[in-house]
């Protein structure tokens, strides 16, 4: 029977080589994030001074596009929704910007860090409100795991 007797600093040297891979794989889910991450919503009114008080504190709000926006008592999907109240919607004259990067420009990796045996890399989404977002049900709702779910499907 053979015996196989490993380098004392067989660890050390891995280490270095572990972080390379670990921070390859947090860019691959990042980089699947962006591509899954829902838009970004800003909701802007009319600068005359006319706007509803609710509206106007809403005014360059920016939110992911699954969450809604908070308009008085009532939520909104953004202006004129046909589901919000008709105190908050009629003769509404604000607008909504999309911009389909918004979200995806905040997600970033980091560099992999090493604790003893665990070496570890972060992904993150610095946006408003991007928890709801990632939580919730439909398009856009769960792009930041489902983005990890995938990159470790494809290691496997």
């Amino acid at each position: 029977m053979a015996r196989l007797d490993l380098p004392d600093d067989l660890a050390a040297r891995l280490v270095p080589l572990l972080a390379r891979q670990v921070e390859r794989l947090a860019e691959e889910v990042a980089v699947e994030a962006r591509r899954r991450a829902p838009a970004g919503k800003t909701w802007r009114t009319v600068e005359d001074g006319k706007a509803r008080p609710d509206h106007q504190e809403l005014d360059g709000q920016t939110l992911p596009a699954p969450v809604l926006f908070q308009v008085g008592d009532a939520t909104m999907t953004g202006p004129r929704d046909p589901n919000g109240p008709v105190e908050e919607t009629a003769n509404c004259r604000c607008s909504l910007i999309e911009d389909p990067e918004a979200v995806a420009d905040a997600i970033s990796s980091g560099k992999a860090a090493t604790r003893g045996t665990r070496t570890s890399a972060t992904v993150s989404c610095s946006f408003p409100h991007i928890a709801e977002a990632e939580y919730s049900h439909g398009e856009g709702g769960h792009f930041m795991s489902g983005a990890a779910s995938q990159v470790a499907a494809r290691q496997r």
